[in-house]
C-alpha cells in the first residue's frame, strides 16, 4: 500500500483575525437591544401591522380586541415606547396588560426588558402603576430560572421586589445605607441615569424635595447636608431647574410675606450664591438667572435685612470701642430709623461698604458662610450702607458721615457696580455729590443731611421721604 506524503501545511493568522466578526457580533447585539427599547424595526410585517392597529383605533376599535398575536405585543410595546400621544391615549392599564397576558405568559426576555424601560421612563405617568409593578414582578418570577438571561435582566430578577414597588420604600432604605452617589446607586441596579426619566425625577423628589416641603421655616434637617453636596445641588431636577434651584424655591415660597430665618437664608446662599453678584458670572447664570425674577427680588429684600443687622452691629461696636459718647447716644435713634425704613416693605436692595476695622469685626463675629456680601473701603474705621427704598437711594454711614438721599444715581457712578470690590471713602460721599450735580445740573433732589443728637436729621429725612410717597413710622 502506497502512503501518500502530503506537504506540511503552515497556517499564519494575522493579529486582527476574528476581530471583524466580534465587531459585527457587537453591532448585531446593539441592534437587538435597540429593538427592545423602541427603535423602529425594518420588517415589512411590522410597519403593516402597526398601521393596521393605529387605523383601527382611530376608527373606534378597542385596543384589547386588536391584540391577537405575539407580534401584536411587539407592535404595542413599540408604540408605547415611541409615541407619546399613543401612550397617553392608550395607556399601560390593567385591561391592556391583561390582554397581553392572555396572548403570552410569560413574556420573552426582550419584551419584558422593554416594558421595564417604560416603567423607568414613565414611572409618574403610568395610571395603573400598582398593577403594572405586579405584572412585571410576576413575569420576572417565571423567567428568572432561565439560564440565558442578560446581566441586566438578572439584576432585575434579583431585585424585583424592591425595584418594582410603587412606594419604593425598601429601595430608599437601601440607598440610605450606601455611601455612594445616587448616580452610582442607580447604575448598580441598571436604572437609566437620564434626567428625563420619571423614575429619576420621582427619586430626586423623594430624596431632596419632600423632606424640605414638610419643614416649618427655620427648622433644619439632615437632608440639608445631602442637598448641599456638589454632585446633588448641581444635579438637574428636570429640564428647567437644578436640585438647588427647586429646593431654594420651596424654602422661599414658605417664607413669602414673612421674615426669612437666618439659617434658611444662609442655606439658600450656600446653594445658589448671593444674587447681588455680577450677572455675568458663571454662578449667577446657573443659579439665579434661571429662576423667575420674583425669587431674586425677595432674596434681595431678605439680604437687605441682614445687611442692616450687620451695619447696626458695626455701628454699636464703634460706639463701644471708640468711647465716643456722641455715637453711643445717637445709636438708638439711628437703629430705630433704619429698622423703620425696612418695615416700610419698600427696601429693594442694599450694599455694604466696610472699613478695615469693620471687616475684622465681622470676621470675628460671624462664621464665613454667615457673612454678608460687601465691598471694601480703604479707611480704618468708617463704613457705609447703601439702600434703595422704592425709587430713591439712601447712603448712610458711621461716625460723622452725613446721610445722603438721592432721587436717582449718576450713570457714571459705580456704587452699584458689583464687579468693583474696592472704594475710597470720597467716592461714596463728596465724589457722589459731584457726580450727581455734574449729570443732573437742574435737579434739586440731592439731599445731604448731617446727624445731630437732637434727631433733627430724622425729621428732615422723613419729610423728604414723604415727597416720594415713602412714609416712615417712628
Amino acid at each position: 500500500m502506497i502512503k501518500i506524503q502530503l506537504p506540511t501545511l503552515n497556517f499564519e493568522l494575522v493579529e486582527k483575525t476574528g476581530l471583524l466578526d466580534i465587531n459585527i457580533f457587537n453591532q448585531l447585539t446593539n441592534e437587538l437591544k435597540k429593538l427592545g427599547t423602541g427603535n423602529i424595526p425594518k420588517s415589512r410585517w411590522f410597519h403593516k401591522r402597526r398601521k393596521e392597529i393605529v387605523d383601527a383605533l382611530s376608527n373606534g376599535y378597542k385596543l384589547s380586541r386588536l391584540l391577537k398575536t405575539v407580534r401584536d405585543i411587539r407592535v404595542l410595546i413599540h408604540l408605547w415606547s415611541t409615541d407619546t400621544i399613543f401612550f397617553s391615549t392608550y395607556p399601560i392599564s390593567k385591561n391592556n396588560l391583561k390582554s397581553i397576558a392572555r396572548i403570552k405568559t410569560p413574556l420573552s426576555s426582550s419584551q419584558l426588558y422593554s416594558l421595564i424601560r417604560l416603567y423607568f421612563y414613565h414611572f409618574n405617568n403610568i395610571s395603573d402603576l400598582k398593577y403594572f409593578c405586579k405584572f412585571i414582578r410576576d413575569n420576572l418570577r417565571k423567567i428568572c430560572s432561565k439560564k440565558r438571561l442578560s446581566k441586566d435582566m438578572l439584576l432585575y430578577c434579583k431585585n424585583k421586589d424592591i425595584l418594582f414597588d410603587p412606594s419604593l420604600k425598601d429601595f430608599w432604605e437601601m440607598y440610605s445605607l450606601e455611601e455612594i452617589t445616587l448616580k452610582d446607586f442607580f447604575q448598580n441596579f441598571n436604572i437609566p441615569w437620564d434626567h428625563r426619566s420619571q423614575f429619576l425625577i420621582s427619586s430626586k423628589n423623594s430624596l431632596y424635595l419632600k423632606p424640605v416641603e414638610v419643614l416649618k421655616p427655620g427648622k433644619e434637617d439632615p437632608v440639608f447636608e445631602l442637598i448641599s453636596k456638589p454632585e446633588n445641588k448641581d444635579m438637574p431636577y428636570d429640564k428647567n431647574y437644578s436640585i438647588a434651584q427647586k429646593v431654594s424655591m420651596i424654602m422661599m415660597d414658605k417664607a413669602v410675606d414673612k421674615n426669612m430665618p437666618d439659617n434658611w437664608r444662609q442655606f439658600i446662599i450656600k446653594l445658589l450664591g448671593d444674587p447681588r453678584m455680577p450677572k455675568s458670572s458663571d454662578l449667577y447664570k446657573k443659579s439665579w438667572a434661571g429662576l423667575p425674577v420674583s425669587y431674586e427680588k425677595e432674596m434681595r429684600k431678605w439680604l437687605s435685612q441682614m445687611d442692616l443687622i450687620v451695619f447696626l452691629d458695626i455701628l454699636q461696636e464703634i460706639g463701644k470701642q471708640s468711647g465716643n459718647d456722641m455715637i453711643r447716644r445717637m445709636f438708638p435713634a439711628r437703629k430705630k430709623f433704619l429698622e423703620s425704613l425696612y418695615k416700610t416693605g419698600m427696601v429693594v436692595s442694599t450694599r455694604l461698604f466696610l472699613s478695615n476695622d469693620a471687616i475684622e469685626f465681622i470676621e470675628q463675629r460671624y462664621d464665613q458662610e454667615e457673612r454678608p456680601s460687601f465691598a471694601k473701603i480703604s479707611h480704618k474705621n468708617k463704613s457705609v450702607i447703601y439702600m434703595q427704598i422704592g425709587k430713591v437711594h439712601l447712603i448712610e454711614g458711621t461716625h460723622n458721615y452725613s446721610a445722603r438721599l438721592l432721587d436717582r444715581l449718576p450713570k457714571k457712578h459705580s456704587i452699584n457696580d458689583l464687579q468693583k470690590k474696592r472704594y475710597i471713602l470720597p467716592e461714596l460721599a463728596t465724589g457722589l455729590d459731584q457726580a450727581y450735580v455734574s449729570e443732573f445740573k437742574d435737579s434739586p433732589h440731592l439731599y445731604v443731611v448731617p446727624h445731630d443728637i437732637h434727631n433733627a436729621w430724622q425729621r428732615k429725612l422723613i419729610e423728604i421721604f414723604k415727597m416720594f410717597n415713602i412714609y416712615v413710622d417712628i
